[in-house]
């Protein structure tokens, strides 16, 4: 082995042979030869230890300059990853679309402009993504114009609450500005029973009564304060379309303004049949009314085409859609809802069918295109009996009640009722040869009870699949071109696998049990 500062080489091998045995360096000059190896080895040791500091120092430099080089290589390659992105972004598809579509877009997004809670509303937020949607969102007052808005009750206005009426205060009145003179579609919700305290929100809104088209009331009565919508403001002269959500608002039809403009009106459930009466009488150009809950001389309304009837009264079940029913004749009805909400059980539940057929009987609804009757108890002999008056029917949608165990007899969807619905046979309770229900292009079948047939179902179906129109003519039909089947729990898929077929040719079918994942078709 050779050392850093001579060339001498020192004999480890026999050093290593005496450090076995018991030698002892026996002379000086021995004695002296090993000391100086020792030295000599340790000045070496510590010859060595500068060098590899010195090589550390090199090393940590180098690494030093190699991380940095590394961190600076990253840097730069998230920075080419970002402009990579921009410039795909310049590429996008949405950029080549132009502004007139890109702001029927928008629309379809700012139907609301929901303020509560603090937020902004879809308009405000459309116009920060970009200078181009700013742009084209500040063009188009139409964006601006629907308004969804919360005013809180007088006891919960406190100093934060203030801080929020500044705020929305100031929101409103942006949106009133850019919306310019368009026609407004508000929804206001007033939690206030019996007073609200000046509230400068309101107030903007009120001051543009006479652009008011839409209205939706939600909250109690108002009609003492003289901020709220009351009798300066409605109806306002451009106000087409009226919803009372909640309220006590019989101070409504004290008017005897003009409501000639009103074509669409949802009545409260809380107004005597008296106030119903008055309501009409002030709507002259009605065209759609939905009511709920009221409490009867017949009225005739010619001019309205669409009428949804819901009741929420568990504890007697039917008794008002029966008042309602009972006390209009619709000549002209092309639209018709019946819902009974049966969200609890009820012990002694009613049939429908009787004051349902007397207004068919009465209304003689030939103009009826779309039918939805929902948690009804009808027989389906009944309802066959009701299908019947209504031969030009496109669109059906019946679900069976929520609780179909507590009249069996009065379940409509049945096998039977299936049958009848079938194009080319008879059935029993549809002796004629002539098909029920000639022009019925969507279906729709919400069942409840246990033991539907499927064999019925997918051959009725089958029966009105004409895509050949000749075909169709030719038995006096027109093609079935959706049907929805909704079924009770877990069944058996296999028997509706023939439906795919038809799935495939172009009719739309949708089969679906309970559950997330629980389509079959």
């Amino acid at each position: 082995m050779s050392f850093a500062n001579h060339d001498e080489p020192f004999d480890v091998v026999t050093t290593i042979e005496k450090l076995r045995t018991w030698y002892y360096p026996a002379t000086v000059g021995e004695l002296s030869r090993v000391m100086v190896t020792q030295k000599m080895v340790q000045d070496d040791i510590a010859d060595h230890d500068e060098k590899l500091d010195q090589l550390h120092t090199s090393y940590d430099g180098d690494l030093e300059r190699l991380l940095m080089k590394r961190d600076c290589l990253s840097s730069s390659r998230q920075g080419l990853i970002h402009y990579a992105e921009k410039l795909s972004g310049l590429l996008s598809p949405i950029r080549r679309v132009p502004n007139e579509i890109l702001c029927q877009i928008f629309l379809y997004c700012c139907t609301e402009n929901d303020m509560t809670n603090g937020k902004p509303g879809e308009a405000l937020t459309l116009s920060s993504v970009c200078t181009r949607f700013r742009e084209v969102a500040i063009s188009s007052p139409a964006l601006w114009s629907n308004l969804t808005a919360l005013f809180p009750a007088a006891e919960h206005y406190d100093y934060r609450n203030r801080q929020q009426e500044t705020k929305l205060s100031s929101l409103i009145q942006l949106y009133l500005d850019r919306s310019k003179d368009r026609p407004l579609t508000l929804d206001l919700n007033i939690e206030e029973r019996y007073h609200l305290p000046n509230r400068p929100s309101l107030q903007l809104l009120t001051r543009e009564f006479n652009r008011w088209k839409h209205l939706v009331l939600r909250g109690y009565s108002f009609s003492t304060d003289p901020l709220c919508p009351s009798r300066d403001c409605l109806p306002s002269p451009s106000l087409e379309s009226l919803e009372f959500r909640y309220g006590v608002v019989n101070y409504v039809l004290d008017l005897t303004n003009n409501w000639k403009s009103l074509t669409h009106l949802r009545y409260p459930t809380t107004l005597k049949l008296d106030n119903f009466w008055r309501a009409l009488e002030l709507c002259t150009n009605l065209h759609s009314l939905t009511v709920q809950a009221l409490k009867s001389s017949s009225r005739i309304l010619p001019t309205l085409s669409s009428l949804a009837v819901i009741n929420c009264e568990f504890d007697k079940l039917d008794d008002s859609l029966e008042c309602i029913i009972s006390s209009l004749t619709t000549p002209n009805l092309s639209e018709l809802v019946l819902e009974q909400r049966n969200e609890g059980a009820v012990e002694y539940p009613r049939q429908s069918f009787h004051h349902i057929n007397g207004f068919f009987e009465r209304s003689q609804l030939c103009s009826l295109t779309s039918l939805v009757i929902q948690g009804l108890y009808i027989s389906d002999r009944d309802m066959v009996a009701l299908l019947l008056q209504v031969s030009s029917l496109e669109t059906l949608s019946i679900h069976d009640p929520a609780f179909p165990d507590l009249l069996r007899s009065s379940n409509p969807i049945s096998k039977s009722f299936i049958e009848s619905l079938h194009a080319g046979r008879q059935s029993a309770f549809r002796p004629s040869v002539e098909p029920l229900l000639p022009k019925l292009r969507e279906l729709t079948l919400k069942v409840t009870a246990q033991g539907f047939d499927p064999s019925s179902f997918v051959d009725t179906i089958a029966s009105r699949w004409l895509p050949d129109q000749s075909s169709a003519r030719e038995l006096g039909l027109v093609c079935l071109r959706s049907v929805e089947l909704h079924l009770p729990g877990t069944v058996d898929t296999k028997p509706y696998e023939l439906l795919r077929q038809f799935d495939e040719a172009g009719l739309r079918v949708v089969v679906k049990y309970r559950g997330v994942d629980g389509y079959i078709v």
